[in-house]
């Protein structure tokens, strides 16, 4: 992915409108840098007019972290992460793959589980039977489990040799869990307060791109931006 360079806010606006963020099926193709660009791509359009960016900016993607952020006289390292079960993506692949039709009742995944491996993954591609469901707010709880794992797990990697911190640094998490409709507000009043000043020790803003917020979370506050979709 080229350099993104943008003197002022409509300017970034138009050079992201151009780039092609389209992804592929898992079993056609897909690659992290695809991911990547879709949610670095979004998440720009999205907070452009927030403040978080300053102009002129340049964004440039890189490793450990994903993508390098200059704008003024600051760098800020942005590390990007899809939060998603790996059995359920898994299970994804393979109904692409074969194609296997649904509709299909909601399955619980987490990401602690073992994995699946051959005839236990196709058995559960192929079940559509159901499943004991969420009650009350365990749909919002499982996801703030989820979200609070990944967060652990990038500060945990952060720490590893070859990982640069910059400045400022932010992570953006792409949520694709698979869970049934889960309230955002309620949801993100629990995570923010599930967390704590230590997890603003190395990220100073937690983002959460969902399909159509972005969720921004600091050490003393949280809010939603509605995702700006120019494609």
């Amino acid at each position: 992915m080229e350099s993104i360079t943008a003197d002022n806010l409509i300017k970034l606006l138009m050079t992201l409108k151009d780039i092609d963020i389209s992804v592929p099926l898992r079993t056609e193709g897909r690659t992290t840098e695809h991911c990547e660009r879709w949610s670095i791509c979004r998440f720009l359009a999205s907070v452009a007019h927030t403040g978080l960016i300053q102009y002129p900016c340049e964004v440039t993607h890189e490793d450990k972290p994903d993508f390098v952020l200059k704008h003024r006289a600051q760098t800020c390292g942005i590390e990007v992460t899809e939060v998603v079960p790996e059995n359920a993506a898994a299970i994804d692949a393979l109904r692409e793959h074969r194609e296997i039709d649904g509709p299909f009742f909601h399955q619980k995944h987490f990401l602690s589980d073992p994995k699946l491996k051959g005839r236990k993954l196709l058995a559960k591609a192929l079940s559509n039977e159901p499943e004991d469901g969420w009650a009350g707010d365990a749909v919002e709880k499982d996801w703030v489990d989820a979200i609070q794992t990944s967060i652990q797990a990038k500060i945990n990697n952060a720490g590893k040799d070859g990982f640069r911190t910059f400045q400022k640094n932010w992570l953006l998490m792409y949520d694709g869990l698979h869970l049934p409709k889960v309230n955002g507000e309620e949801a993100a009043k629990l995570l923010c307060a599930s967390m704590n000043s230590e997890t603003y020790e190395l990220f100073e803003y937690i983002f959460i791109e969902s399909s159509s917020s972005i969720w921004i979370f600091s050490s003393d506050n949280y809010a939603a931006v509605e995702i700006n979709d120019l494609w």
